[in-house]
């Protein structure tokens, strides 16, 4: 997991601020998909946009971690979490039962380990279940639930009607609009993990249903984990190597922003991860801004108009709406 100490510290470094100012209430959040780190990006979106309060995406990890404890406890509350909301759910508690799976989901969201795929696919099920009888769309809910089912061995934690027959409803349209493939590259030693499926050692190729998958790698007799959100869509083939020296949760983070400014939406656990912090420091408002290279081949990086060197793209997410919505 990242080190902390210079997380929590609100001074600006490198352009930016580690965590949100006090009494800010609007900030722009700077993801930078080639250099996680943001080193080069920083003081040039600092230049393009003087009055922002730019901040960096470790900021979410960093509150994650600090309120969440080590890899044992994760494990631990995220088990007792997917247990005590099912619970809820049988005795038609949906507020109990909500609060439970976005225990689960924290728990998740700052853990490199590898759930089983049962308890992966129960937290997603749930979640369309608690949706659904809260009169909300699931659809998209019970797809992903059967995203990550792609191995078909899971066991409905609810079958009650009508959330069975919607979920099977899910898997039959993922069938029919096909199976995309998962190339797995090979790295010395090291074993991967697809949705809690233990996999081996690469290289690897397999058909899995489309959505968003959690790839985890550990190297063999090391405590070094790895951990990504994998894009796959129908048809086509989405390639992974992993990097198990580090856990990689900022270009993991990186991954999911540009996601939020592509297609406006998050993955789950990102969406916990964003709308914790935006409580937690009382944010009404949050620009979500992705920095890439210019595509201009001509750009000079040292111009003093910073978007000569980079291309500037974002959204605006409000936490107490829960939406986003274009800049």
């Amino acid at each position: 997991m990242l080190l902390l100490a210079p997380l929590l510290v609100p001074t600006a470094l490198a352009g930016m601020y580690s965590v949100p100012p006090e009494g800010a209430r609007v900030v722009t959040m700077l993801v930078c998909p080639n250099d996680p780190d943001c080193a080069a990006e920083a003081d040039w979106v600092n230049d393009a946009r003087p009055d922002d309060i730019v901040v960096g995406v470790d900021s979410l990890l960093a509150l994650n971690v600090m309120q969440g404890g080590d890899s044992v406890s994760r494990s631990e509350t995220f088990a007792a979490s997917l247990d005590t909301a099912l619970v809820a759910i049988k005795a038609e508690s949906w507020t109990d039962a909500t609060k439970r799976l976005d225990e689960a989901q924290r728990a998740l969201a700052g853990w490199t380990g590898a759930p089983t795929n049962q308890q992966l696919f129960t937290l997603y099920y749930l979640r369309a279940v608690v949706k659904l009888a809260q009169s909300k769309q699931a659809g998209e809910a019970f797809r992903q639930a059967a995203a990550v089912a792609w191995n078909r061995s899971v066991a409905l934690p609810y079958d009650a009607e009508p959330y069975s027959s919607l979920y099977y409803t899910a898997v039959y349209h993922l069938l029919t609009e096909g199976l995309g493939t998962v190339e797995l590259q090979p790295v010395p030693d090291t074993s991967y993990t697809l949705d809690g499926v233990e996999l081996g050692e690469g290289p690897i190729q397999l058909s899995v249903f489309a959505g968003l998958h959690r790839l985890n790698a550990t190297r063999r007799g090391t405590s070094d984990a790895w951990r990504t959100s994998l894009k796959v869509q129908a048809f086509r083939t989405s390639t992974a190597t992993a990097r198990p020296e580090s856990s990689d949760d900022l270009g993991w983070l990186a991954t999911g922003m540009v996601q939020a400014v592509e297609e406006h939406t998050l993955d789950g656990e990102i969406t916990t991860l964003l709308r914790d912090w935006c409580e937690h420091y009382a944010l009404a408002e949050v620009h979500i801004l992705v920095a890439e290279p210019a595509v201009d081949p001509f750009a000079d990086p040292t111009a003093q108009n910073p978007e000569a060197a980079f291309g500037l793209r974002g959204v605006t997410y409000d936490p107490k709406l829960r939406r986003f919505t274009g800049e």
